[in-house]
């Protein structure tokens, strides 16, 4: 499996990372590319670590046709950002279900009922997958905490430079 650092260039070549910074611009781009509508549900913390989500920090619902990620409203909007971009993290990278989740990929009704209750007005029967941060020491939450800050680094660098002196001496060699 290739390395985090490619994987991530690979990602930001098909969906750029824009320059100046533009969370709605990032989110729609990365709707585009996964062709599912994105929407963003900000919620009062306690209620989402009440919903079961570790840290309660943020939250991706996987529904039919779109996806939500639900994120602490009262947290910086940099720490939002950074929420909504792991999240983003587990989209672009596979972590979501397989077209027809297997057993142990859906819900429990304990998720079920939390999420009725935290968002209700999404319907139970809609949501094919929920995924949350509840254990930061697998795999899958580390590669997406690692893109969050990948993109956020990104998000903060100064555009590039397309001249020949840069092409020439400050190119990344490791291409």
């Amino acid at each position: 499996m290739a390395g985090m650092d490619t994987r991530f260039r690979e990602l930001s070549r098909n969906v750029p990372i824009p320059h100046p910074w533009d969370l709605t611009t990032y989110l729609d781009s990365v709707a585009e590319y996964r062709g599912r509508a994105i929407t963003l549900q900000p919620v009062d913390t306690a209620v989402l670590a009440g919903a079961g989500c570790g840290t309660g920090s943020g939250l991706w619902i996987a529904k039919h046709d779109s996806d939500v990620i639900v994120y602490g409203a009262d947290t910086t909007e940099w720490h939002a950002e950074h929420i909504i971009a792991h999240e983003l993290g587990h989209m672009l990278l596979g972590h979501g279900p397989d077209p027809a989740p297997a057993d142990d990929c859906a819900p429990t009704t304990e998720t079920l009922s939390a999420v009725a209750e935290l968002l209700p007005s999404i319907a139970p029967e809609s949501i094919r997958h929920v995924l949350g941060r509840t254990d930061y020491g697998n795999t899958r939450e580390r590669d997406a905490e690692t893109f969050a800050d990948l993109v956020m680094l990104q998000a903060m660098r100064p555009p590039r430079r397309d001249s020949l002196l840069h092409r020439t001496f400050f190119r990344d060699r490791r291409r």
